[in-house]
């Protein structure tokens, strides 16, 4: 036995003193009574009724000295050491969307935090808690905890989340814990069903309820009249659902489609409209998890300048495929041309085998440069000569922009007869192409923050331009250089929406529908937000001074519209051992309600003496 506080034992001095009272109290009581008679009777009366009737008082002090004890002991805090008795628990919570669905009165997250602390409570004293919640991340809640009090706090202040899980994601996070501790009890809390399972429980919280989602949301608006696609499914059983159409607010359409249990029904609603900012699109009819029941989406046209300007002796390889691509001008000059024009302002410059003094403040390509160029990102080496003409390749990378710029095209048989030697180049370029692990074709931000783009060999000295791949690179790279603030108004929760980052702007922020500003993370080309809860985000940015704001809607993956989702095995690598860890046992609450019996023993005892109640 160990004291959690020992100087409470010094309580235990006042066991002396009040035997020390009891000794000099005056032992007798002064009493009235009618006659001498009546008292000598019943004197004679009690000591025939009552021979322990002098062992009142000894009773009383005892019980005194027994209230100081128990009053001690309660400050000190003794606890016993149980061997063997207590576990190691790890929890593993899903907190992916479909946890928010109805269980009853409450969520099946509601329902699973309830598991888990029933078994917190049930556990015995000196347990470790570990608390891991898995949505689209892993994330380790509390680690290690011993006190079940706060252990249940800590659990009840969970939130789920709005995304999808990641099986595999939470199988590796509990596979590291049972690792470093095998003899864990380990428990994943779900509304997964799951087939073989191994070293983990898995308790689900689940039941059949009525759900309806509507996904994958198009339209077209063209001749004043709005046209939207969708895909409504209801789980469960067949039902008609309403349908309803709103502009800006303003209801437009409503109607009525049967729905086939576990299918998909398309759906078409139109409305007269000669423009918009936003549309939603709902399911009226009330069921177990409304997040997945309306999309909103928002109209993101932009004010593009598409005015370039290029710089060349022989520019028309650029020229016939910008003419095809953009609605704007695009105009021509030599680089003697150039360098005797005013100032003047475009969106893009494309310097082709020319190297300007320094950069202008706007998007660049440069074709084939061979002097470094201030704030340009790169110094050059030299220029080297191939032996015979040779195949460049497109880049493996998985980055989001490097797909983005490398979309539709094949990369096969593109041939140069000679490129550049760069160095020094900033980490924030994405290459597209390569030649013995040199870049050839690679995009990003230049040292004065605007993009940039840069071919490392001469196009009239490649067949690139001969190549099906040649329109479609441009038509990607001028995406690049004149992008919308945001490509698109239409996410899923846990999708990453890119904000493209123009030098001009002083600042980029995103509020999110719980009214959190969320920072987004910027590599000087582009910003970056994971969209973790289903809503309206707001996506201000400052430019000139004034903010700009743009909307975009996160809607409830499908994926976890589902009531069941049926998982592969779902199993913990490792041979279990079943070691226990020390319990203990604290007799705090023992000791109180002693001390209330004692007390209240003591003072019927008083009350005895005090009013001779026999």
């Amino acid at each position: 036995m160990t004291f959690m506080q020992p100087l409470g034992l010094l309580v235990l001095i006042g066991i002396p003193i009040v035997i020390l009272i009891y000794i000099l109290r005056s032992k007798y009581n002064e009493q009235t009574v009618t006659s001498t008679y009546i008292w000598e009777l019943s004197e004679k009366f009690l000591k025939r009724k009552n021979p322990l009737s002098g062992l009142t008082g000894l009773i009383s002090l005892i019980l005194q000295i027994l209230i100081v004890t128990v009053i001690s002991l309660a400050i000190a805090r003794p606890v016993f050491t149980l061997p063997g008795a207590a576990n190691n628990y790890c929890f593993v919570l899903d907190a992916s969307g479909s946890m928010n669905i109805e269980h009853g009165k409450t969520t099946r997250f509601e329902a699973a935090k309830d598991e888990i602390i029933d078994i917190i409570k049930d556990s015995k004293d000196g347990s470790f808690f570990t608390l891991l919640c898995v949505s689209d991340e892993s994330i380790i809640s509390f680690q290690n905890i011993t006190d079940k009090k706060y252990a249940v706090e800590l659990v009840e202040d969970t939130k789920p989340g709005a995304v999808a899980s990641d099986t595999m994601k939470s199988l590796n996070t509990a596979q590291a814990y049972f690792t470093e501790n095998p003899s864990a009890l380990m428990y994943l809390v779900t509304d997964k069903s799951f087939g073989k399972t191994g070293n983990i429980n898995v308790i689900t919280v689940t039941d059949d309820v009525a759900n309806y989602a509507i996904s994958d949301v198009k339209y077209s608006h063209s001749g004043g009249k709005l046209t939207v696609s969708a895909s409504v499914i209801s789980y469960g059983a067949d039902t008609s659902l309403d349908i309803r159409l709103s502009v800006d607010g303003e209801k437009k359409n409503e109607g009525s489609i049967a729905a086939k249990a576990g299918e998909l029904t398309p759906i078409t609603v139109e409305c007269a409209v000669s423009g918009f900012s936003s549309f939603t699109i709902e399911i009226l009819n009330s069921d177990a998890y409304g997040a997945d029941n309306s999309i909103t989406t928002y109209n993101l046209d932009s004010d593009k300048t598409y005015s370039t300007l290029i710089v060349s002796e022989t520019g028309f390889f650029f020229e016939a495929v910008l003419d095809a691509l953009l609605d704007s001008e695009v105009t021509t000059v030599t680089p003697e041309e150039y360098e005797s024009m005013p100032e003047a302002v475009y969106g893009l410059y494309i310097f082709d085998s020319y190297e300007p003094a320094e950069l202008p403040n706007g998007a660049v390509w440069l074709i084939n440069p061979d002097t470094s160029i201030k704030d340009s990102g790169f110094n050059v080496k030299g220029k080297i000569s191939l032996p015979e003409s040779d195949v460049i390749r497109k880049s493996a990378s998985t980055s989001t922009m490097v797909r983005k710029l490398l979309e539709g095209i094949e990369g096969d048989e593109i041939y140069i007869k000679n490129y550049v030697k760069y160095s020094g180049m900033y980490l924030n370029f994405y290459t597209l192409f390569t030649y013995d692990s040199n870049p050839m074709i690679f995009a990003g931000a230049n040292g004065l923050g605007n993009r940039q783009v840069v071919f490392a060999f001469d196009l009239h000295e490649s067949d690139i331009t001969l190549s099906t791949d040649f329109v479609m690179l441009v038509a990607n790279l001028v995406e690049y250089s004149f992008p919308d603030v945001i490509d698109s108004s239409d996410y899923e929760a846990g999708d990453e929406v890119v904000v493209n980052v123009s030098s001009t702007m002083e600042n980029v922020k995103a509020i999110a529908p719980s009214g959190d500003e969320v920072y987004m993370e910027s590599d000087g080309t582009t910003a970056t937000l994971t969209l973790s809860e289903v809503g309206t985000y707001k996506v201000v940015v400052t430019e000139g001074g004034r903010n700009i704001e743009y909307s975009v809607y996160a809607a409830a993956p499908i994926s976890e519209s589902a009531p069941t989702v049926i998982e592969e095995d779902f199993s913990l690598s490792g041979e279990r051992e079943y070691k226990k860890i020390d319990g203990r046992y604290d007799p705090s609450t023992l000791l109180f309600v002693m001390f209330v019996l004692l007390f209240i023993a003591d003072w019927g005892v008083y009350c005895y003496e005090k009013y001779q109640l026999r």
